[in-house]
């Protein structure tokens, strides 16, 4: 008799065009929401097809809650399942709250209540994670990404995008850790962090941050830039606290929260402030740096701003050097929501943006390894959002810079151009911009 045939018996190629069908199939927009247990089905064809592509589209992202611990140490206690993951995202639920509730902030009480939740979580999940080990995970690295958030947290309003929004409840309720309870074991095998939902204040991603040995990648909401003692004393934290505590991150993400719902105005300018200084002098370990409107660019980037009405640095401060920096990313807004209105009208509004792209065109000459550079620089005046877009890209010797929404001016293109002529590359200039009317900056 004949050998029953199998799936293993076809041809490489023709298995993986079976699989990239069943794949495609399995991630259609109508199904994402289920792919992991559409693409379980097919795990009966065969043992090689479990294991050749089954699990790995299985195991790729793992969402785990503190119910499911078990279930979740249970399913991958084998190294060769653990090396199939690339991100685990540990999902904490804090209390429901009624309807009425939206648009209040917690109470003290249920400010604790939430600390004790997500520290009681968290402690558990490290303690799992704990029996992990480097050489179980996958070379591609293993990311962490932590959402915190109520079930009541999605509003019954839609926004643009046609999602829901969140209450305002979840926008000015922030989230500690409790320092005193929480012990948290060191863990060697996350390679990226990055937090949602909640805003996850400072000290708390230090905490979690610090436990971390082998963390090179980190995205966190940094508070607002505002005058609020809570927002200052946790800027500063992070910014003195990350030297110490993430020594090992090289690429940098940092976000502002949601927007405010009770306003307050932004502080003085102060570039040689602890916050700016240390910032600064973090990023330099960098490969990748990139901020919005949580930092202030003409404030960061105030050493390259040089002339008779720019502030002076103290004799103390260096000019920074980034020898690792690969890519730059810097989002910074004007006119649009406090504390980040920054200025009085348009025309101070475009002088700051010129600022913002000559300093950053006289940095690059510090940064030896640059090839990739994005600066967008947003003014709303009249209910008019205006975008200015310069990028920067570096192929095979030669650098393109690219203008979108005004007219490089003369100033501007001459920091450029010295920068990158002091690095010995060629320089090809695309002006993207056909409104006659745009600006010159």
């Amino acid at each position: 008799m004949a050998a029953a045939s199998s799936i293993n018996s076809l041809p490489y190629e023709v298995r993986q065009a079976i699989y990239s069908f069943v794949g495609q199939q399995s991630d259609h927009p109508c199904r994402r929401r289920d792919s992991a247990s559409t693409i379980a089905q097919y795990a009966a064809v065969s043992r090689e097809w479990q294991e050749e592509f089954v699990e790995p589209l299985t195991f790729k992202t793992i969402r785990v809650t503190p119910k499911r611990l078990k279930a979740f140490s249970q399913i991958l206690v084998s190294p060769r399942r653990r090396a199939l993951v690339q991100t685990i995202r540990f999902h904490v639920f804090l209390d429901k709250y009624e309807q009425h509730l939206d648009s209040e902030q917690e109470t003290p009480a249920e400010r604790r209540r939430s600390s004790e939740i997500l520290t009681a979580d968290l402690g558990s999940f490290f303690q799992v994670m704990a029996h992990w080990r480097k050489s179980d995970t996958s070379p591609l690295g293993l990311d962490l990404h932590l959402i915190v958030e109520s079930p009541s947290d999605s509003s019954t309003l839609v926004g643009k995008s046609g999602g829901p929004l969140i209450t305002g409840r979840a926008v000015m309720s922030y989230l500690k850790l409790d320092l005193d309870t929480l012990a948290l074991p060191y863990i060697d095998v996350f390679s990226g962090f990055r937090c949602t939902g909640r805003h996850l204040q400072p000290t708390a991603i230090l905490a979690i941050v610090s436990r971390l040995r082998s963390l090179e990648y980190l995205d966190v909401e940094l508070n607002h830039d505002s005058t609020r003692h809570r927002d200052v004393d946790q800027r500063n934290y992070l910014a003195t606290g990350l030297g110490e505590h993430a020594g090992t991150v090289r690429v940098l993400s940092l976000r502002r929260p949601s927007p405010m719902l009770k306003p307050a105005p932004a502080p003085p300018r102060q570039p040689w402030s602890d916050f700016y200084v240390y910032m600064r002098a973090f990023s330099q370990q960098c490969e990748s740096f990139e901020f919005d409107d949580c930092i202030d660019a003409v404030q960061f980037f105030t050493p390259f701003l040089v002339g008779p009405v720019s502030e002076k640095p103290p004799r103390s401060q260096e000019v920074p050097f980034w020898m690792r920096l690969k890519r730059l990313n810097v989002r910074n807004s004007y006119m649009m929501k406090t504390p980040y209105i920054r200025v009085a009208n348009r025309i101070e509004a475009l002088a700051s943006v010129h600022k913002v792209l000559i300093a950053i065109g006289r940095a690059t000459c510090h940064m030896p390894e640059l090839s990739f550079a994005r600066v967008c620089q947003y003014v709303l005046t009249d209910g008019q959002l205006e975008w200015f877009v310069l990028t920067y890209e570096l192929h095979a010797g030669q650098v393109v810079l690219r203008a979108r929404g005004f007219k490089p001016s003369k100033p501007l293109l001459c920091a450029w151009k010295h920068a990158i002529a002091a690095k010995g590359l060629k320089l090809e200039v695309h002006h993207e911009t056909k409104d006659p009317n745009a600006p010159e900056l």
